[in-house]
């Protein structure tokens, strides 16, 4: 990539959207725990699991304090107003803050904390009105700016260069172990961060379940392989999803290899803004069930894919969520039949203006290796 095409994060615009937020929800400051939450307004990853941080953001100033372990190196890559190290195993620093700024009330991520979280928080914040508040952050996640979409994008290049380098590994006598460890191997050799998810690969029998764990099992001829895997640039993911045969494809194996496509490509070629994401779904589930086959479509159609694999919004039976431009989604339809096998065929797809663009390139006929 050209260096003036490099972006940054726009953190400042995202902040200024999040506080029009708080405003509506009538408090003073927003505590940020969830840790994809506060990577998207300041850029910090928090250190290492575990380690302590916390984001507060109130109408004109936003304060960061981590882990004094990370302090460090937090001070030279996030994007803050201030940056405090945490270096008290209460909250003590965070209390003084909110009541140095003398809030009247205080919001926190209820979604993202447990009950005893909650008491500890009570028992710390005493004197302190505390307000649950749900979905304040995730909802400004969904619609991806520039930089995100050149993360994703960049992501999905690595995971379609992988289905191309798997290819000519595959073949009888290896392991469903040894196909996602290569995988893996190749995506960091080739600028992943970490593999998106736990890799799937699933063989024979074992593709009949939707998200099956790599085992031991040796490839044979005849077999699906299923292979769902991704891999993250700049904390950003990709997901794909494709499914091969190893030797000769039965008459079968073709047969719904064949209308799992036709499903995901015709539900494809209706995303566009506006659109309902539950009809995308029915769209899929209704052309695969006139064939017969409605119970072996056991999941969603698809998903939103961000800072987090599986994020809003929901594209399934009931799902409230609509598609705007610039969300970015997977379609990925499949068909999984016990002792037989299962397909599922998943594109990464961003949300245009006009219509969509698919950001995973890897050829959707049936590879017969």
């Amino acid at each position: 990539m050209d260096e003036e095409q490099v972006m940054v994060p726009d953190y400042k615009r995202r902040l200024e959207r999040l506080r029009r937020r708080i405003e509506a929800a009538r408090i003073d400051a927003l505590m940020v725990s969830e840790p994809n939450n506060i990577f998207y307004l300041s850029g910090s990853s928090g250190g290492y699991t575990g380690a302590r941080v916390r984001l507060l953001i109130d109408s004109s100033e936003s304060i960061l304090v981590i882990d004094r372990r990370y302090y460090e190196e937090t001070i030279r890559s996030a994007f803050a107003d201030k940056i405090v190290p945490w270096t008290k195993s209460s909250f003590e620093e965070l209390v003084g803050l909110v009541k140095g700024a003398a809030y009247q009330s205080l919001g926190f991520e209820a979604s993202h904390i447990t009950v005893k979280q909650f008491e500890r928080l009570k028992r710390e914040f005493e004197g302190i009105k505390l307000v649950g508040t749900s979905g304040l952050v995730e909802p400004l996640r969904e619609v991806k700016d520039a930089y995100e979409i050149q993360k994703i994008t960049k992501a999905a290049e690595i995971g379609d260069a992988a289905f191309q380098y798997i290819l000519g590994f595959i073949k009888p006598g290896v392991t469903e172990i040894d196909i996602s460890i290569e995988l893996d191997y190749f995506m960091r050799r080739n600028g992943s961060e970490k593999s998106s998810f736990e890799t799937i690969v699933a063989s024979g029998v074992n593709s009949a379940v939707p998200h099956a764990t790599p085992s031991g099992k040796k490839i044979e001829v005849g077999d699906f392989v299923k292979m769902d895997f991704g891999a993250v640039v700049g904390g950003y993911h990709s997901d794909m999803t494709r499914t091969v045969v190893v030797g000769k494809a039965s008459k079968k194996q073709k047969q719904i290899y064949s209308l799992v496509k036709e499903a995901q490509e015709t539900a494809l070629s209706k995303v566009t803004p506006k659109v309902e994401c539950q009809e995308l779904d029915s769209i899929a589930r209704e052309l695969i069930g006139k064939k017969g086959y409605g119970e072996a479509f056991v999941h969603n159609l698809g998903h939103g894919v961000g800072l987090e694999v599986h994020e809003a919004p929901v594209l399934g039976k009931g799902s409230k969520d609509v598609l705007k431009s610039n969300m970015v989604i997977t379609i990925e339809p499949g068909i999984y039949i016990s002792n037989l096998g299962g397909v599922r065929i998943e594109d990464l797809v961003l949300v245009t203006k006009a219509g969509y663009k698919v950001l995973t390139h890897s050829t959707k006929e049936l590879v017969v290796l």
